[in-house]
């Protein structure tokens, strides 16, 4: 994971400007501790920070020759549906087959191939063309600011009224000719995606939608709608038809964590400078005790058992009392890590209680938080990005001992719910238009994925200089679940917190987890009681005012 920040033009003598860049190459800086570097060539001014997560030693960014110039903020999982060799650095391994292209349609080839999170901003100094974006799914931030002073490209920065950002759109790669850079770019957009809005003239040929979408003919599974549901999920299972499915749920997301667990140094951040080896924890999981988490959290753990390492389940609750911070994460927490520990014995779980008041919660947001959040400023934004950003800073207590995590790679659940039908409008459109109508509301889910603020969780959580990796999301889970009949998938004909998200609820049962497994969907914002802290009058889209 790395920071961008990338301008061009005539501005940067400006005084309002000087400020703005220091401002922001702070936040940047961030981001990845573990290298920084700027360059100034003439109208071009280039910062970039490095977290170092891939590869034998540190690669230094913007990665740069005469000829071209990358910055890369991302992951290479596979490439061409093949993991990279072991120890190869993800960026240099870019950077060689962008500067090897020669037209715009191998430049496109190579960010198709990609499978994993990324933006990027690619400068082909000959022909003086910029290329940038953000992967399909939107999982890493970039922002873009265009006026008279030039083109900003940056993946976080300040709020200011003078520089104002809009994020990069994940629907394709873009391409501009930096002769003209006020110029709107020329979008080569994912084939799978809506042009409605888009100028015929700005658009160039597709790119191959990285995941299947969901399929019109999936075989379907006969589900007894008369089936207990005291006795729903453990029954289904004994359908050798559905226990195929499960098992291979499993399979595939097995994989999706190995990979994120695996493509890292394996030291803390307390070793990263200093040490050749650590048994520290390197791994963490924004944990609530909930369905998604507890799943991601003891898939990794049995992979990190066989390494000898702990895992950290990061635990945050707002309150202003030490009984108010038995909240309802709190709670699930605690039962998901008693059928953990009963499930995996010996396995060294480490639950991390972030407890935050509101004094805490207000300064923090004022001097840090609402700048992170930029362009986004909802009520909803607000609380969302203050809960995953105190759970990921890690610092709580383990067992009653202050405790601060030094991991440097935090698993998150998001993206599932989305996919499964986790979401109360899910069940809102079944019951209106029966499958149907929720049949075409999960297709348009997964079209506008990168719609659900990821960017946002990206800035949050890489401010703390770890990266934030979401398993849900791997490519080859997408499509796997793309490829399902959506009443295995959502059942919602069964009651809440068993119907939705069905199929993960019963890898969940098949994994031990049998009363998490039977969770109902709770929002952060709820279930870590951030909500309670502020104004009970809000709605979500309503804009964050705070103190």
């Amino acid at each position: 994971m790395c920071g961008i920040y990338f301008y061009i033009g005539d501005g940067s003598t400006r005084e309002d400007y000087r400020i703005f860049e220091a401002k922001c190459i702070c936040m940047i800086k961030r981001r990845g501790p573990d290298k920084q570097s700027f360059l100034d060539l003439d109208k071009v001014r280039v910062y970039s920070s490095v977290l170092w997560l891939q590869g034998e030693d540190v690669v230094e960014q913007p990665k740069s020759t005469e000829d071209h110039l990358l910055m890369w903020n991302g992951d290479v999982f596979k490439y061409d549906d093949t993991q990279l060799a072991s120890g190869s650095s993800d960026t240099d391994f870019i950077f060689s087959k962008l500067s090897e292209c020669r037209t715009d349609n191998e430049v496109i080839n190579v960010f198709q191939s990609i499978q994993g999170p990324w933006a990027c901003v690619f400068w082909d100094k000959k022909k003086n063309i910029l290329w940038f974006g953000r992967d399909f799914f939107g999982r890493q931030s970039l922002l873009i600011h265009q006026s008279k002073i030039g083109l900003i490209l940056s993946s976080v920065t300040p709020t200011d009224e003078t520089f104002k950002f809009n994020e990069v759109r994940a629907d394709g790669i873009y391409k501009l000719n930096l002769h003209h850079p006020t110029d709107k770019p020329v979008l080569f957009p994912w084939d799978c995606l809506p042009q409605d809005g888009y100028e015929p003239e700005l658009t160039g040929f597709s790119l191959s939608c990285p995941v299947r979408l969901i399929s019109n003919n999936p075989e379907k599974v006969n589900l007894n709608p008369t089936l207990d549901p005291e006795l729903v999920l453990e029954t289904l299972l004994l359908n050798p038809v559905i226990d195929i499915i499960v098992s291979e749920l499993l399979h595939q997301l097995m994989e999706a964590v190995r990979i994120r667990i695996e493509l890292q140094p394996g030291r803390c951040k307390d070793c990263i400078q200093f040490a050749e080896k650590c048994d520290h924890p390197c791994v963490g999981v924004l944990f609530s005790g909930g369905l998604d988490s507890a799943v991601l959290a003891l898939l990794a753990a049995t992979i990190l058992k066989q390494e000898n390492r702990s895992l950290d389940l990061l635990n945050v609750a707002f309150g202003g009392t030490e009984s108010c911070f038995q909240v309802p994460d709190r709670s699930t927490g605690l039962q998901a890590l008693q059928e953990m520990r009963e499930n995996l014995p010996g396995f060294s779980f480490r639950l991390v209680e972030i407890n935050i008041d509101k004094t805490e919660l207000q300064r923090v947001r004022k001097e840090t938080i609402l700048d992170l959040l930029n362009p986004l400023n909802t009520v909803l934004d607000d609380s969302i990005g203050s809960a995953i950003w105190f759970a990921a800073q890690g610092s709580g207590k383990v067992e009653g001992k202050d405790y601060l995590s030094p991991c440097r790679v935090l698993l998150a659940g998001m993206g599932i719910d989305e996919q499964l039908g986790g979401y109360s409008r899910h069940r809102s459109r079944f019951l209106r238009e029966g499958l149907p109508g929720l049949e075409d509301e999960l297709r348009m889910e997964l079209l506008r994925i990168s719609e659900r603020n990821l960017g946002r969780d990206n800035r949050i959580v890489s401010d703390h200089g770890v990266a934030a990796r979401f398993p849900f999301l791997d490519e080859n889970v997408v499509s796997y679940l793309s490829s399902l009949d959506t009443e295995i998938k959502c059942n919602l004909n069964l009651p809440r917190g068993i119907g939705e998200k069905l199929v993960l609820r019963l890898a969940a049962h098949k994994l031990g987890l049998v009363k998490t497994a039977r969770e109902p969907k709770r929002a952060v914002q709820f279930g870590s009681r951030i909500a309670k802290l502020e104004n009970k009058k809000e709605k979500g889209a309503d804009l964050a005012v705070r103190d």
